[in-house]
Order: C-alpha cells, then sequence, then structure tokens
C-alpha cells in the first residue's frame, strides 16, 4: 500500500477492507449502503463488529478515511438524477488487502480475499 498509514481503529479498518473487498469486485465507487451490507455479511469474520455494523457508523468511517486518507469522496448521480456521495479507493485493492492480512481484528477477512 503506499505509504499511507492504516487507519487508527480497527472498524476504519474493517470499512476500508469492505471498500477494498467492492473495489476487486470493480464496484467503485462504492455507496456507504454497499459498504454497510459487506460489513454485515463479514461481521463473523472479524472481532471489531460484535455489535453489529450501524449505518452511520460505516458513514463516520468512510468520511474519515476520506480526505486525506486512502478514499476520496465523490459525487455520484442516480439515474433518476439524484446526487449520492460514492468514495474511491486511492491504493490498489490487493495492497489494502495484503496490508491488513496481520491485523488482529480483520486479519481472517483480509486472508480470505487474498488471490
Amino acid at each position: 500500500m503506499r505509504r499511507t498509514a492504516l487507519p487508527d481503529t480497527p472498524f476504519q479498518r474493517f470499512v476500508l477492507l469492505a471498500v477494498a473487498d467492492l473495489a476487486l469486485e470493480d464496484r467503485l465507487p462504492v455507496h456507504s449502503f454497499d459498504v454497510r451490507e459487506r460489513c454485515t455479511a463479514r461481521t463473523g469474520s472479524v472481532t471489531c463488529a460484535e455489535g453489529g455494523v450501524e449505518r452511520t457508523a460505516v458513514l463516520h468511517a468512510l468520511e474519515a478515511l476520506s480526505g486525506d486518507g486512502p478514499l476520496t469522496e465523490v459525487e455520484v448521480t442516480s439515474p433518476v438524477g439524484k446526487g449520492r456521495p460514492g468514495f474511491d479507493l486511492d491504493p490498489d485493492p490487493a495492497e489494502v488487502v495484503a496490508a491488513l492480512v496481520s491485523d488482529e481484528s480483520v486479519g481472517d477477512y483480509a486472508r480470505s480475499r487474498q488471490d
């Protein structure tokens, strides 16, 4: 991964990994509801989401990861013309996965996504 430090909190690392997972499926830019859905599906693979995955927590994590972080917020127009925030992943998703393989909280999930 480019010399961007990994997020400080385990939940932010979980959200970043979910974004990378979606990016590996060519689903960029991602929306918060897609990231929440992916996180919800993977809660059994991590140790940082025991209480579930709330949409507001995912939104806060995405916002914290954007700007100077590994995500860039972009405006995406829906088919009916509504603007919705989306998030692009700046580093290569495979590099994100590789950087998180040894993480105590999300390592099992990351290992399952390695090629």
